[in-house]
Formats: structure tokens, C-alpha cells, sequence
């Protein structure tokens, strides 16, 4: 056989062998994926949490740890007021304001000194801290972009967070007004602050056509000591 036609022939040999070794590359890298994973408490229900994923008191942490444990937990948990632990053991600095935004929505539990209060399909949150304490946990929710999802949401809302019916009513009168002013794509109008369970508590809506979304975000912050 001429040389050109042997060389051409170990070629053609040696590049059939590529496909195949990059397939059984992927492959064992899924098998051990697969085996980490299952080796992981990310599916390790009854593994308990450490220090760097949950606080002394049973609270989350803000460590890169501690946020994906809350993920896998499907919880964000945290105390507000008189009872929380000093930022310095929740993984915050003294002084700051940091957001997180969860893989997936989450719900969350705030707890205050008089009681709790409660979101679903929580989108992302932002945590103010001043003088190593918890100054204000920001709540945005997950939505449709549709009103007829938002508000029905907040008037379920509204009792367990102190607003009044009149409350709801002047939002929706002020989001009104306001569709009104500007150019007319964005908008925004606030529930007034109410204390209510031993918190301060507060939340707007902000509507941007063009985007077509609408986003309620809730606002809960100690009482003033």
C-alpha cells in the first residue's frame, strides 16, 4: 500500500478514537457528579447544618455556605429587634447593605419580638446592618408581572402585616395618580409604616410597563430602642 494511503488510514483511525474518549470524558465526570452529589448535603436531608450554614440559634447565616443551605432548605430565617444575634455571627459585616438573589424562590420567616411575618416565592432580599445589628431586611416577591396577581397577594397580606383595607384602597389610588405623572411606564406607591408584632413594617409597589412587571417589596425594621 502506497505511504500516503497508510498515513491517511492511521489518521482516519486515530481521529475516530477522539469522539469516543471525549464521550467516556463526559461520562466519568458525570459519574462522579453523581457520586459527590449523592455524598452532598445539598440531598442529605438529615445531615445537620455547621456553623458556617446555620446561626447558634437556629437562624440563617449570610456566609456563601449559609445562603446555599437556606437555598436547599427552601427558608430564609431571621430575627429582627431584641434576640438577634450581632451581625459579626450571621456573616455580615458591621456596617453595610448586601442583596442576595436565591437560584430559585424561596420562602421567608421574620421574626420579630411579637411575632412573625411571612413570604412566599421570595425573589430576593437585602440585608442593612449598622453598628454590628440588623437595621432593616428588604423582601421582594416573586410575581407575574400581572395586578391581578399582586394585589390579591397583599390583601392577604395585609392582616397578619397590620394594613387596614383603607390602606390598600389609598394604594391603589395612589399607583393611579401616579400612572398618571411622567411618562407614564413607571410608576410606584407605598403601604404607609406600621408598627405591627414589635417591628416596623412598610412596603411598595413598583409597576414598569415596558418591562411589563410589578413588584411588591416589603421593608421590616426594629423598633427604635
Amino acid at each position: 500500500m502506497p505511504e500516503p494511503m497508510t498515513r491517511t488510514g492511521a489518521r482516519r483511525r486515530l481521529l475516530s478514537w477522539v469522539p469516543i474518549s471525549i464521550v467516556a470524558l463526559i461520562c466519568l465526570g458525570f459519574v462522579v457528579a453523581v457520586v459527590s452529589m449523592e455524598n452532598s448535603w445539598w440531598v442529605d436531608e438529615d445531615r445537620p447544618a455547621t456553623a458556617d450554614q446555620e446561626a447558634s440559634d437556629g437562624m440563617s447565616v449570610f456566609t456563601e455556605a449559609g445562603v446555599d443551605y437556606l437555598t436547599r432548605e427552601g427558608r430564609l430565617l431571621m430575627r429582627v429587634g431584641s434576640g438577634s444575634l450581632p451581625s459579626s455571627e450571621l456573616g455580615l459585616q458591621a456596617n453595610e447593605t448586601q442583596s442576595f438573589e436565591p437560584i430559585v424562590p424561596i420562602e421567608a420567616v421574620i421574626v420579630a419580638p411579637d411575632g412573625s411575618f411571612y413570604v412566599d416565592l421570595l425573589r430576593s432580599f437585602t440585608i442593612t446592618t449598622s453598628r454590628g445589628e440588623v437595621e432593616s431586611v428588604q423582601l421582594v416577591r416573586e410575581a407575574n408581572g400581572a395586578w391581578l396577581t399582586v394585589f390579591p397577594n397583599l390583601q392577604r397580606t395585609a392582616r397578619f402585616w397590620g394594613w387596614t383595607d383603607s390602606d390598600l384602597e389609598q394604594l391603589q389610588r395612589d399607583l393611579t395618580a401616579a400612572s398618571h405623572e411622567g411618562n407614564g411606564n413607571q410608576y410606584s406607591a407605598e403601604l404607609p409604616a406600621v408598627e405591627h408584632n414589635g417591628a416596623l413594617v412598610s412596603a411598595h409597589v413598583d409597576v414598569d410597563l415596558s418591562q411589563s412587571e410589578i413588584t411588591a417589596t416589603f421593608l421590616i425594621s426594629p423598633l427604635a430602642q
